[in-house]
């Protein structure tokens, strides 16, 4: 009897052992199920907030690194004051930097580094293709980043930084005297790049000072003179009052033509190497049947007007010249050929090359007025 009683009672003793265990499993497993719920949900939320938050100069904040901002969209939310989403930001940065692997590593920031050539006047970015920019641009700070001031410049530096290198072909002179000094010439005209640039004005290299750049890597040494061109939508008209105002760093030396039709100025520093820059104004004709010509005038001391033309003009790449960055056609062969003939690659002395009449791309175009000649042709004596 005695044993038949005690199984009963150790049988009841660990239903309430069991029992008493368990109850607090029934509480515990579900908390660890919303827990982890919750975690799950928080780690969502958290990603979801941080792809929505807009990129800032302060977020992009690093130690012992100078970054300059190359984001195009980024630069423009800048400039408009609008929300950059959170993503990588291209940066520029010196090479002296390479070694640093922290930065290559950092999640924020598409890293492009640079040469800085001290004898350059333009950042070297290593990239492919290759891109070229300027140096010469004011900058705010913040921190370490660096970014431009006047940023629609800055992008028109980008838009034409695909570098294009020249031919550097030996060309043979014999017995051609030597009428130009090609690095004083190179900086000369450098000195009115940035001037243009002041005005927000872009030139690029054209005429002889392009074939010269693209063919032997230099300045034709026998030339009396250098040519650029701006698109004619692209002037600024203070320009003419500043070159014709004391406080200029240049003489006006000719000015023809007008705004609309055919404007060309010749001008030289007074603060460096005095060489006739002309700067030719481009306009372009657009025709119904699709077609569209640039050109650029010209005329003669008798209000003779001549016209030269090109296919519609890509003046958009950048190369090097002795040291300095100028931007050039991105398909310079093409129209030197159109304007020199398929024999440019030989010299032609300047003594026997007549400006109305040597190139392949040159016509006449109709005559200035005796009246329109009072206010359309300007030579300074």
């Amino acid at each position: 009897m005695y044993t038949r009683l005690e199984n009963p009672q150790r049988r009841s003793r660990m239903r309430r052992i069991i029992l008493l265990f368990s109850m607090p499993c029934c509480f515990i497993i579900p908390i660890l199920f919303y827990q982890t719920s919750i975690l799950k949900t928080t780690f969502s939320t958290s990603t979801l907030n941080e792809s929505e938050k807009c990129v800032t100069i302060e977020s992009l904040q690093t130690k012992d690194v100078r970054i300059l901002i190359l984001d195009e969209d980024f630069l423009r939310s800048i400039q408009n004051g609008t929300c950059e989403k959170f993503r990588k930001i291209e940066i520029g940065i010196d090479l002296k930097y390479l070694k640093n692997r922290e930065i290559l590593k950092d999640p924020r920031f598409e890293v492009i580094f640079f040469a800085n050539e001290t004898k350059k006047d333009y950042f070297d970015l290593r990239t492919e293709p290759r891109r070229i920019i300027p140096k010469r641009f004011e900058s705010h700070q913040i921190g370490n980043i660096y970014y431009p001031k006047n940023i629609p410049q800055f992008l028109g530096f980008l838009k034409r930084s695909k570098y294009i290198d020249c031919l550097n072909l030996y060309i043979p002179r014999k017995g051609q005297k030597v009428f130009l000094n090609a690095a004083r010439s190179a900086q000369s005209l450098a000195q009115l790049r940035d001037k243009l640039l002041d005005f927000d004005m872009f030139s690029f290299l054209n005429g002889g000072t392009l074939l010269g750049w693209y063919r032997e890597c230099s300045i034709i040494p026998h030339t009396y003179d250098m040519d650029v061109s701006v698109f004619i939508e692209d002037i600024n008209p203070k320009i003419l009052d500043y070159f014709q105002s004391a406080e200029s760093e240049f003489t006006l030396a000719r000015k023809f033509g007008r705004i609309n039709d055919s404007l060309e100025l010749t001008v030289y520093s007074n603060t460096g190497y005095a060489v006739n820059t002309d700067v030719f104004f481009m306009y372009t004709d657009d025709y119904k049947n699709g077609t569209i010509i640039n050109w650029v005038g010209g005329m003669n001391g008798n209000g003779g007007k001549y016209k030269f033309t090109y296919p519609k003009y890509d003046p958009w790449c950048a190369g090097d010249l002795l040291g300095h960055i100028f931007w050039v056609t991105c398909s310079p062969n093409q129209q030197i050929t159109l304007e020199y003939g398929k024999l440019w690659y030989k010299d032609h002395p300047t003594t026997k090359y007549q400006w109305n009449e040597s190139g392949k791309n040159v016509k006449p175009n109709g005559n200035w007025t005796k009246e329109d000649m009072k206010s359309v042709f300007f030579w300074k004596h």
